[in-house]
């Protein structure tokens, strides 16, 4: 059930988009606003803005299945699957990005992704300009789907479902919750970064796996970044960079999904 789960979730996302009642962020966002209220340390944020809302989750899903049984698993995984990927619409937002880098109007595609919430991006040149926007989409195309999918499917529902909820917290000034964007990301970005050079160059890949892998320091945006471009190499032109960028993390998926099928099969 939890296979068919996943690719029912993931078959609804890239058919019907973003949006819907499962992306609708208001009852996190009152939750965040009298957690905040409470000025609460770390740990106990994170515990009243993540592990209670998973708990409540669990707690529901629990007594629904001794209910239902594999129904309420099957509807309830593919609900929380979906609810935790992105809530960014990523294609459009490549897609502007390329029109106006195409265009020659890098400035006006940074500004795009500013607007989409990237925060304030600085680029000096063509060279820093392009390597901010890649930067950008590509984290946003990591952890719009592939986290959560890894997440759900080996750990269940509950880490999926936890892993959006620091996303969605993660700008909150009184929660650090940002803090664990990093320790969340790391085993899928590396996986990811492993899927780099399975459909690309995996020998230039592999020196940044060993070299690169441990290392805290490394954002995870710009070791993806690095990881693509080895194993994908394009030219200057930012437009095409994009695209090369966006055909990586498509053949990035479907290995994925091609993986997971055959493991279901085989076990």
């Amino acid at each position: 059930m939890t296979y068919i789960a996943f690719l029912v979730a993931t078959s609804l996302y890239f058919a019907v988009g973003t949006g819907g009642p499962l992306h609708a962020d208001r009852w996190f966002r009152s939750l965040q606003g009298r957690v905040d209220a409470l000025e609460p340390d770390f740990w106990l944020g994170f515990v009243l803005l993540v592990v209670v809302p998973c708990a409540a989750f669990a707690l529901v899903y629990a007594l629904l299945e001794e209910i239902f049984g594999s129904a309420a698993v099957l509807i309830l995984g593919t609900a929380a699957l979906f609810f935790s990927f992105g809530r960014l619409d990523w294609p459009a937002l490549v897609n502007r990005f390329k029109a106006r880098a195409s265009a020659g109007d890098l400035e006006g595609a940074l500004l795009t992704l500013e607007a989409a919430g990237s925060g304030p991006l600085a680029a000096e040149d063509v060279e820093s300009a392009s390597h901010e926007g890649m930067r950008v989409l590509l984290y946003e195309g990591f952890q719009r789907w592939f986290p959560p999918v890894l997440y759900f499917l080996l750990m269940g529902p509950f880490a999926a479902v936890a892993y959006r909820l620091v996303m969605i917290g993660s700008d909150d000034r009184k929660v650090a919750l940002k803090s664990l964007r990093h320790f969340f990301d790391w085993l899928p970005s590396r996986v990811l970064l492993l899927t780099f050079g399975v459909v690309g160059n995996f020998e230039a890949v592999r020196p940044l796996l060993v070299d690169k892998s441990f290392d805290a320091d490394i954002a995870t945006d710009e070791l993806l970044l690095e990881g693509l471009e080895l194993a994908m190499p394009s030219g200057s032109d930012p437009a095409d960079r994009v695209e090369e960028m966006r055909e990586g993390l498509q053949r990035a998926l479907i290995v994925w999904i091609v993986i997971a099928s055959i493991l279901v099969i085989v076990s």
